[in-house]
């Protein structure tokens, strides 16, 4: 670098700038005249001097922007319903789940949009900002050759504009061609009944194009004001004197304890009201402005320990990775901050999923009396309440179904399609109310053929409900009016819905029906296990099974992970879109390097120990990435653990730690193939060219 610094003088004394360095004696008009290409030229020798560090971005902005425009696209195609039949020529209960699914396909390609342009906009304003921060001594160079701040920042702008631009312009087109692709997996992701043929729209493109030459801008801009804010003397001694950690400067330090502040709070105070879902986020958010703050000290100082054991291990190349992971801070927290954002929103997002899951699962079910809990795939009671009846074991039993009906006046909103619980009593018994609805007006005489009972929603609930009159469509597309004759508190029983019904000719006629549920009281002194298991041995029909409350709520919870089916495939997604820019970082890193290599290896250093320390480097920053994201993942599990502990025993809650301990060790061995190979072949180039 030094030799394209020191021409630097010369070009900016043709340009006629006076300086420590250059040759002010030209005349003004020459001056004016040779401004322009000399700029020009400039741009382009820094471009053509860190081509391969530019190469890397290069691929790694394509890569990100085809991510991001392609959700986008798919966003935008399932917003305005892209090959999805005509909603008019349906039928009501047709046409509520049609826009439902719509809708639903909507909301989760924002999200697997938000999340590709999120970690895709840090990281390209991390990787413009790690580039510009090793340039320091050429940036000096031009400072002390007459170069004013803003030139220098000019100049910046336009080199790294222009890679980023044209790379983030070729990858947001690009991302057309993967837009059946990703609109396919969506609809695998649960959304099987969705009829979508997606196609591109520019708009998608145009705000994914947008989005990463704004962060490039962006990144840029700030990174190239941090270092000619300094005197060019304090930027060439700090780009020589690389002695390790970096100083917590007060802004820091300020944004990590207001974090942890945060944290702590998060994790040990019970908000009233907030739910476990905005605990986890806030908490998540919180550790990670913490990480960002202290990353610059925090990763080199766990370099510096962890690499303690490699330099025992494998001596020269181990001393030498261990050194540098600890100097170099910035390129160990280049290589750090992608794994930390990877594993922590990863495991993150699962747990978030899965651990609301259980929370309402637990809120709903704990309160139910029932000894026994029967679930049933089939709509046909005539089994269930030939076994239950006759069993003298069974105290009482009721039997709920959650049906999807259709109301009529509205139809083309899916919001006016109102959930129903169905009510059948199987059999009757002292302890029948401990498992019935409690009314809170009128009572279940009030109810039946042509009546309905409002389900009460606390502040939600409509004011005097009673006389008024709901017409449902059935899936015959025949209406059903029913008078609302009393008003219930569903808690006891443990199911959801608008309204409850106890007509059995009319729950026949549901569009829908998402199953049975039945509660079971037991005779007295009789054994719940005993119960369980004569019921089980007597069913004709498959398909049904009896269990405990404790096992019901179990099998409930660990349903998440098969209903939740979108969330690995979104972390899918952020875990490609990381490993790119981790691929970049470890090949940029090796890169910046090559200069510092060859004087080693002109030394007597061979070529092998140079690779060995770049691969044992990356393993070391990897490891320090991994033990600050499971230090970050420990406050997390701390508010799940304590919002969720004194309810249930968290061994059934399926928690995320196999999600991160394999893509933890994903991380390492990319890491490690990364820098290893483009340190072998960089450094077999620069024999070969000897």
């Amino acid at each position: 670098m030094e030799g394209n610094s020191l021409s630097l003088g010369g070009s900016l004394a043709e340009t006629g700038t006076s300086g420590p360095m250059g040759g002010g004696g030209s005349q003004t008009a020459d001056r004016t005249k040779a401004r322009t290409p000399g700029l020009a030229s400039l741009v382009r020798s820094f471009l053509h001097e860190h081509r391969s560090s530019y190469t890397v971005m290069v691929l790694a902005v394509i890569a990100a922007s085809v991510l991001t425009s392609a959700w986008a696209q798919v966003a935008i195609a399932a917003r305005k319903g892209d090959g999805m039949p005509d909603t008019r020529a349906m039928n009501s209960y047709d046409r509520a789940m049609t826009l439902s699914l719509r809708d639903s396909a909507t909301q989760i390609s924002i999200m697997y949009a938000c999340i590709c342009g999120f970690v895709s906009i840090f990281l390209v304003i991390t990787s413009v900002g790690f580039l510009i921060e090793r340039r320091r001594r050429e940036y000096a160079m031009m400072r002390l050759s007459g170069a004013s701040p803003r030139t220098v920042r000019f100049i910046s702008l336009l080199e790294f504009m222009i890679p980023v631009g044209l790379a983030a312009l070729l990858g947001s087109s690009a991302g057309c061609l993967l837009v059946p692709a990703f609109a396919k997996s969506l609809i695998n992701s649960g959304l099987e009944a969705l009829e979508m043929t997606a196609h591109p729209h520019l708009m998608g493109i145009i705000f994914a194009f947008a989005g990463i030459l704004l962060a490039g801008l962006l990144g840029t801009w700030f990174a190239a004001r941090r270092i000619t804010a300094i005197s060019p003397i304090e930027a060439l001694q700090d780009s020589e004197n690389r002695s390790g950690t970096k100083s917590i400067g007060p802004l820091r330090l300020i944004i990590a304890l207001a974090g942890l502040a945060g944290g702590l709070a998060m994790v040990y105070h019970r908000f009233n009201g907030m739910d476990i879902e905005i605990q986890i986020l806030a908490t998540t958010g919180c550790l990670l402005v913490i990480i960002g703050a202290l990353a610059p000290v925090l990763v080199p100082a766990c370099a510096n320990l962890i690499g303690i054991p490699f330099q025992l291990a494998f001596r020269g190349a181990g001393l030498l990775a261990r050194q540098r992971a600890r100097k170099e801070n910035r390129s160990s927290t280049a290589i750090a901050v992608p794994i930390i954002l990877m594993l922590v929103i990863v495991t993150g997002l699962i747990a978030l999923g899965r651990s609301s899951w259980a929370q309402l699962s637990l809120s709903r079910n704990k309160p139910v009396a029932a000894e026994v809990m029967v679930t049933t795939d089939t709509k046909d009671t005539r089994d269930l309440d030939r076994q239950l009846r006759s069993s003298a074991d069974v105290g009482s039993a009721v039997t709920y179904s959650k049906e999807s009906w259709r109301r009529a006046g509205n139809t083309d909103s899916k919001s006016d399609a109102p959930f129903i619980s169905a009510m059948h009593i199987n059999k009757s018994g002292k302890a029948l109310d401990t498992i019935s609805p409690a009314f809170i007006t009128g009572s279940a005489a009030d109810l039946g053929p042509g009546k309905v009972a409002v389900i009460s929603k606390g502040h939600g609930q409509e004011k005097n409900p009673l006389g008024r009159t709901l017409t449902l469509i059935d899936k015959n597309e025949k209406r059903h009016t029913l008078t609302i004759t009393a008003i219930v508190d569903m808690t006891p029983t443990g199911q959801t819905g608008d309204y409850l019904i106890m007509d059995d000719s009319l729950s026949q006629l549901a569009p829908d029906n998402s199953g049975l549920t039945t509660l079971v009281r037991t005779a007295p002194r009789v054994q719940t296990n005993d119960l369980i298991s004569k019921l089980n041995a007597s069913w004709d029909s498959k398909g049904i099974k009896a269990c405990t409350k404790k096992e019901y709520i179990r099998s409930d919870i660990q349903r998440s992970q098969k209903v939740q089916r979108a969330m690995p495939q979104m972390a899918s997604g952020a875990i490609v879109l990381t490993a790119i820019f981790l691929i970049q970082a470890c090949a940029i890193a090796v890169n910046e390097r090559r200069q510092e290599n060859r004087r080693m290896q002109a030394a007597g250093v061979s070529r092998g120990t140079l690779v060995c320390s770049s691969i044992w480097e990356s393993v070391i920053d990897a490891l320090s990435a991994i033990l600050l994201s499971a230090l970050a993942m420990a406050g997390v599990l701390a508010v799940i653990f304590h919002q969720l502990s004194d309810q249930i025993d968290m061994s059934v809650v399926p928690l995320p730690y196999g999600y991160f301990l394999i893509t933890a060790l994903w991380a390492i061995g990319l890491a490690a193939a990364a820098s290893g190979l483009y340190s072998w072949f960089s450094s077999r180039a620069d024999t070969t060219r000897r």
